[in-house]
């Protein structure tokens, strides 16, 4: 396949995803904020036609080095279906979502998605009338009902209304093409990258939030000790960031930015936007001494200047942690899982 790249820079301006300029900075910071990372953006579309022109393109350190650099948004779908293995999935399976789409999902989860569709992203334009020329209410709704249907044993848990609804922003081509594609990347994150996070009894999500803690204490024990102190755990503080892979929490740009990471490197990256998002504000976070204060602390530091310029914050998320191996990671995910397991009796 081959890629089509914009020929002039100056087509390479600030995607518009529908959202009003965040209110926890100043528009003149916005502003150059913007101006900054159209830079950015030109730069990477350059660099982008000049080494890789078709896909999929193999796996190597350039491309991996690219995808954390950013992936130009008007081939990001394309390299998200093909990285992500939902291109293939979808080929196989032509008529799936068609036919989910045109069943209905039980009572129960049906009656959740309707609730929760109305709460997803309500500042954003695209999200608000639904009957709106740009609305993206009922393609979220057919998207979570479809995967609901297809896929049973998970059904519908809050938290996958913010990642489909990413993935509709995305996704910039006719309504009918970008539901399909929204609901078998939706199935690539669920179903392939991520752990079973979406379990009735949420153990992976439990399990990672132990991992988190852990990593804290080894590579940021200062804040590790603040929060054991405060008498709150981690999974307290980032549940939700897993639940919604920080999709409900980082600004829109930092979030899709962790998604061309996490579509190419897997669910490892979550636990350096953790690492990041800590170490970003540990000096904010070394001042709490009590239990509301650090909640406070958390839930504002995710969205501020240093997680809304977002190229910044990734560079920091590979440049500042070390080295985290997939093998560290699932040796702590089995050491802790067995240790719940031990505490409660088998989940199963």
């Amino acid at each position: 396949m081959t890629l089509v790249f914009m020929s002039s820079v100056d087509e390479q301006k600030f995607p518009d995803r529908g959202f009003e300029s965040p209110e926890y900075v100043e528009d003149d910071e916005y502003s150059d904020f913007v101006q900054t990372y159209e830079s950015v953006l030109q730069r990477r579309v350059s660099r982008w036609e000049k080494y890789f022109s078709t896909l999929p393109p193999k796996k190597s350190a350039r491309f991996k080095r690219f995808c954390r650099k950013g992936i130009p948004d008007h081939i990001r779908p394309t390299v998200w279906m093909h990285l992500s293995g939902a291109y293939e999935r979808m080929e196989a399976n032509p008529d799936a979502y068609q036919i989910a789409v045109s069943k209905a999902p039980p009572t129960h989860i049906w009656n959740v998605i309707l609730a929760d569709v109305p709460r997803t992203f309500p500042e954003n334009k695209h999200f608000q009338d639904p009957d709106g020329p740009s609305s993206k209410l009922v393609s979220l709704k057919r998207v979570l009902s479809a995967f609901a249907v297809h896929f049973p044993k998970i059904g519908y848990c809050q938290g996958m209304n913010y990642i489909a609804a990413v993935l509709l922003l995305v996704l910039d081509c006719p309504p009918n093409e970008r539901e399909v594609k929204a609901f078998w990347l939706l199935d690539a994150l669920i179903n392939h990258i991520l752990p079973k996070y979406y379990s009735s009894d949420m153990l992976a999500v439990r399990v990672d939030c132990m991992v988190f803690n852990q990593l804290l204490k080894d590579k940021i024990p200062t804040v590790h000790k603040i929060i054991m102190n405060s008498g709150i755990t981690c999974t307290l503080l980032a549940t939700k960031w897993f639940i919604c892979l920080f999709a409900d929490v980082l600004p829109i740009e930092t979030t899709i930015r962790v998604f061309d990471c996490l579509f190419y490197e897997g669910d490892k990256v979550l636990f350096r936007v953790c690492l990041s998002l800590v170490r970003l504000h540990y000096k904010d976070l070394i001042q709490c001494n009590e239990f509301p204060i650090l909640i406070t602390a958390f839930r504002n530091m995710c969205k501020d200047k240093q997680t809304l310029y977002c190229h910044q914050f990734i560079e920091s998320m590979f440049r500042s942690h070390g080295s985290l191996p997939k093998s560290k990671i699932a040796k702590l995910r089995s050491q802790f899982t067995q240790q719940i397991e031990n505490d409660t009796g088998d989940p199963e």
